[in-house]
């Protein structure tokens, strides 16, 4: 009975070794991999800030190593650099290299917010391109309601672009309606009266 009960013990004494060292061990390793991580995220943190100084140089200069970074970080990093990217291409005038950026890019952005911004500077690209029809679609596709004030917008300016002036009217009030800044409302205004002249 004895001998029985000092077995049972060492069994548990056994079990509680091997359960605590597993326990050190996932800790240990949880612990390595998340500076592992870290370690990775602001190597990313420091290629995506040089990647802006590059974009942001006032210099003609070959972005290939920008858009290859853009191509190998599909995260928030290659987004925003891709945003980037294109308003450097938008500025020189290359909007279709700014087209390709932004819809590369709205691929792979699983974020609404940010999809939502790079639908809307699709969406300015095609109206800079006299491609109203595109320009449309694009907003369409914006659900969140969040943006209805800019949306609206822009539609106010296809239509305007389209001579539509009473559908232009109508997106720029309900556009105003839905904007929380009075600098914007004001701008609004300006677009409607300028019309109305």
């Amino acid at each position: 009975m004895h001998l029985n009960s000092t077995k049972k013990k060492s069994i548990l004494n056994k079990k509680t070794y091997l359960i605590v060292f597993i326990l050190v061990f996932s800790i240990l390793f949880i612990f390595w991999f998340s500076k592992g991580q870290e370690k990775k995220s602001k190597l990313k943190e420091l290629k995506y800030e040089e990647i802006i100084k590059k974009i942001n140089a006032n210099k003609k200069q070959d972005l290939s190593s920008v858009e290859k970074f853009i191509v190998e970080n599909k995260n928030i990093y290659g987004t925003l650099s891709s945003l980037f990217l294109a308003k450097k291409y938008i500025l020189d005038n290359n909007l279709d290299k700014a087209f390709i950026q932004l819809n590369n890019s709205l691929k792979y952005t699983k974020e609404e917010n940010l999809k939502n911004i790079l639908k809307l500077r699709i969406a300015k690209i095609k109206i800079q391109q006299n491609k109203n029809q595109d320009a449309m679609k694009i907003l369409e596709d914006i659900k969140d309601s969040t943006w209805t004030s800019i949306k609206e917008n822009m539609k106010g300016d296809i239509f305007m672009k389209n001579k539509d002036i009473k559908k232009a009217i109508l997106a720029w009030e309900k556009s105003k309606y839905f904007e929380q800044s009075n600098a914007s409302k004001e701008i609004i205004n300006m677009k409607i009266n300028q019309i109305k002249k």
